[in-house]
């Protein structure tokens, strides 16, 4: 899920005589010989040079996107936290977005990196070295859309993009679809639990986003914030009907364990769900995330066994 504040929409400005490589959103043409510039987002221009062979993955969102772009022989390396899919274990790790393993990434003798946009320093010492890193920060799924679209620009995957992005739409709106004849006021209550206990997710970040196109209302809708705290009393008096915890966070026996929280609905009626937190970061997969939680928020509706 997406922990960090808004930054750029990714775009990439393309050289006329260019091809396979393309805009996601607007775009100027600029001749730049054997290579294309990207504006990340970080805001910074970068020159991705053409023709890329062999990349180097920080970030585990981008890692899967290139794999399901078909890209998988160009990754040469990934940091650790990148398990999907399973063939990813194969390749070499060259240790995590704020504490890479420099020497083991250079010599991989990567063409192009893609890092989280919060990892600075490292974006900095590898481009230090004349490796163009490309930093992203999707923030919403229209920008996992153009995040996809743009690494499948950048690899020349553009038609196996447009056709990943095209299936996550249809799903989204047969969700939709499905969602029509049942009235807002009607959702169910949701509290959604990070790793921490309490901290859960508020407007303007990606999970709130999932939550709400799954049919569900965020007990923590009208907090303000993008991650608050909330305290247990504020939970047992919004009494929601679902609770679901991240799989990396506290395990659902001990949840419904809390003190008063047996008087809430979801505990009552056995409404307390983990979810994979790979099915809530914004790759391909956040459909079947949005999936998930639909079938356990509308149970009736969407008949699929969880």
């Amino acid at each position: 899920m997406m922990k960090k504040p808004w930054m750029v929409t990714p775009v990439i400005v393309i050289a006329i005589a260019l091809t396979g490589i393309g805009c996601g959103g607007k775009t100027t043409t600029t001749p730049k010989g054997n290579a294309a510039i990207v504006v990340d987002d970080l805001g910074r221009r970068v020159n991705v040079p053409n023709n890329l062979t062999r990349i180097v993955s920080l970030a585990s969102s981008t890692t899967e996107i290139l794999y399901d772009l078909g890209c998988g022989d160009m990754v040469v390396g990934v940091d650790k936290n990148s398990n999907y899919p399973p063939e990813v274990k194969k390749k070499p790790i060259v240790g995590t977005g704020s504490s890479v393993n420099t020497e083991a990434l250079l010599s991989l003798k990567p063409d192009l990196a893609f890092a989280w946009y919060y990892d600075e320093d490292t974006i900095a010492k590898i481009e230090s070295y004349g490796i163009p890193v490309v930093a992203i920060n999707p923030q919403s799924v229209d920008d996992v859309y153009k995040t996809i679209e743009m690494v499948g620009k950048i690899t020349g995957k553009e038609a196996r993009a447009k056709e990943i992005v095209q299936g996550m739409q249809s799903k989204i709106s047969a969700v939709a679809d499905q969602l029509k004849g049942v009235p807002k006021d009607k959702w169910p209550r949701v509290y959604y639990e990070l790793q921490a206990p309490m901290k859960t997710v508020g407007p303007g970040t990606f999970t709130d986003e999932i939550i709400g196109l799954a049919g569900g209302m965020n007990i923590a809708e009208s907090k303000g914030a993008k991650y608050p705290i909330l305290s247990s009393e504020y939970i047992v008096e919004r009494n929601p009907n679902v609770i679901v915890v991240v799989s990396y966070g506290t395990p659902v026996k001990e949840i419904k364990a809390r003190g008063g929280w047996n008087n809430i609905s979801a505990v009552k009626d056995n409404r307390v769900y983990e979810i994979d937190s790979d099915l809530v970061t914004c790759t391909p997969r956040l459909v079947d995330g949005l999936q998930q939680m639909a079938r356990w928020y509308h149970p009736e509706l969407f008949k699929k066994s969880s």
